[in-house]
Order: structure tokens, then C-alpha cells, then sequence
């Protein structure tokens, strides 16, 4: 049976990553709102991202305390989630705000980069290949 020093410290710990796990929440709230994400995407990348908050949840208790999941562990990362979203979330919003419009233009510019512009280069090289081969079939018809 661990020492109170040690159960006390994994109360906080977790607590902490409460505060952390709403700071993600949030972030991940306003992203999904300002992206105006369709249906389907928002089903999907809510899939995703619980998932990925039970693996950093799970990471952060195995460092913690060894991934014991004890009831006062499992109540201090509600109360640190609690505590964020009552206190914390007001002072946070606007920077969350502008970090998750960074974000969206940042997807925004690789989409176009990754997506838009091959297409685009391939469209006007297709289109030259096509006008010089129909200039040639006509040249050759003349003959």
C-alpha cells in the first residue's frame, strides 16, 4: 500500500493533468466550431481525438503512478477538469482562440499546397499536351 505522501503527490499530479486534458478539450472544442467541420468529419476526428486523449490520459497515469486507477484518481482528474473549465477557461479562450485559427490556416495552406496546386500543374500540363497534339493532328490532316 503506497505511502499518503505518494497517493497525495498522484492526486495533484493528476489533477494537473486534468487541467491539462481541459486545456486540450477546449482547444479541441473551438477548433472543431471555427473549422465548420462537416457531419461525417466531426464523427470521425471525435473518434480520433478520444482516442488520442485516452492514450495521453493512460501515458499520464503511467507516469504518475505506475497506472493505477484508484477512485481519488479518477476524482482529482474530474476536479482538475472542473477546475479549468469554471476558472481557467475564460482567461484561456482568447489564446486558444487564436492558436486554433493558426491552426485552421495552417491545414488550410497544406491542403492547398499538398492538394490544389499538383492538381493544378497537372490540369494546365494535361491542357498544353492536349491543344499541341490537336494542333498536330490538324497539321498533319492539311498535308
Amino acid at each position: 500500500m503506497p505511502g499518503i505522501i505518494f497517493q497525495l503527490e498522484a492526486f495533484f499530479l493528476t489533477m494537473i493533468l486534468g487541467l491539462c486534458s481541459g486545456v486540450i478539450l477546449h482547444y479541441y472544442q473551438i477548433l472543431i466550431r471555427n473549422a465548420r467541420v462537416p457531419r461525417f468529419y466531426l464523427y470521425v476526428s471525435d473518434l480520433i481525438f478520444w482516442v488520442l486523449m485516452v492514450i495521453v490520459v493512460f501515458i499520464g497515469m503511467l507516469y504518475i503512478n505506475q497506472g493505477e486507477m484508484r477512485s481519488y484518481v479518477l476524482i482529482a482528474l474530474i476536479i482538475g477538469g472542473l477546475i479549468y473549465f469554471k476558472t481557467l477557461s475564460a482567461i484561456c479562450a482568447k489564446s486558444l482562440r487564436k492558436l486554433a485559427d493558426g491552426t485552421i490556416a495552417a491545414v488550410k495552406m497544406l491542403t492547398k499546397v499538398v492538394y490544389y496546386y499538383p492538381r493544378e500543374i497537372i490540369y494546365r500540363i494535361k491542357k498544353m499536351v492536349v491543344i499541341h497534339r490537336g494542333q498536330d493532328d490538324e497539321q498533319n490532316e492539311e498535308k
